[in-house]
């Protein structure tokens, strides 16, 4: 197994570091499940979301380029550099479902695996899944059958457009993905999202 240690260290940097470490005073937590009417332009724009949407992809592309292999010539020998990748992502994902805001919930990270999605698939892959399963799950209102939902489509999309090496990309990344959405089973916590809290006008008294 040959790894580029100059690409894969700023990857795992990138990737495991957790998001909660960042979240500043503004930052605010909302059970995903919930209505959010009068929430999503706060959600979307919060800056904070689109940082962890370019860390990931950013990582997700500098760890495939670091274990890249050819799977025709390896052969089986490129199994442990899939599994390191695969390894990676994994704890990355799992280190961003932690809030420090909200310990009670799971924090959702829809815009880090949406990164992970665009630099770990093939663009081409990557955009077609991701506008797919936005529309099959946040549209209807089920933003928790994002995680399921993306690896499936990217699976077999990878494979219709990618052929098997596709189907081994997307296959490195569905541990990731759907690691968060398994976790609120197992634990028994709902999935919860950030969003930036609105500004605080304060009326001074002219009296004083």
């Amino acid at each position: 197994m040959t790894v580029n240690w100059l690409l894969f260290l700023p990857a795992v940097v990138l990737l495991w570091t957790p998001i909660a470490l960042l979240q500043g005073k503004k930052a605010r937590h909302r059970v995903v499940d919930i209505g959010w009417h009068g929430y999503w332009p706060r959600t979307f724009f919060f800056g904070l979301h689109w940082f962890d949407l370019v860390r990931a992809t950013v990582g997700a592309a500098l760890l495939c380029r670091a274990t890249a292999v050819d799977l025709i010539q390896a052969g089986i020998d490129a199994h442990p550099s899939l599994l390191l990748r695969a390894g990676v992502l994994l704890v990355g994902a799992l280190l961003q479902c932690r809030g420090h805001l909200e310990p009670k919930t799971i924090h959702a990270p829809f815009a880090y695996i949406a990164g992970l999605v665009l630099g770990g698939l093939y663009p081409t892959v990557a955009v077609f899944s991701l506008a797919l399963t936005l529309v099959l799950a946040i549209g209807p209102g089920l933003p928790g059958a994002f995680f399921p939902l993306v690896t499936l489509i990217g699976a077999g999309l990878g494979y219709l457009l990618e052929s098997m090496t596709g189907l081994f990309d997307a296959a490195t990344l569905a541990p990731a993905i759907v690691a968060p959405w398994l976790l609120t089973f197992l634990l028994g916590k709902p999935f919860s999202s950030t969003y930036r809290s609105r500004a605080r006008i304060e009326i001074t008294s002219p009296l004083k």
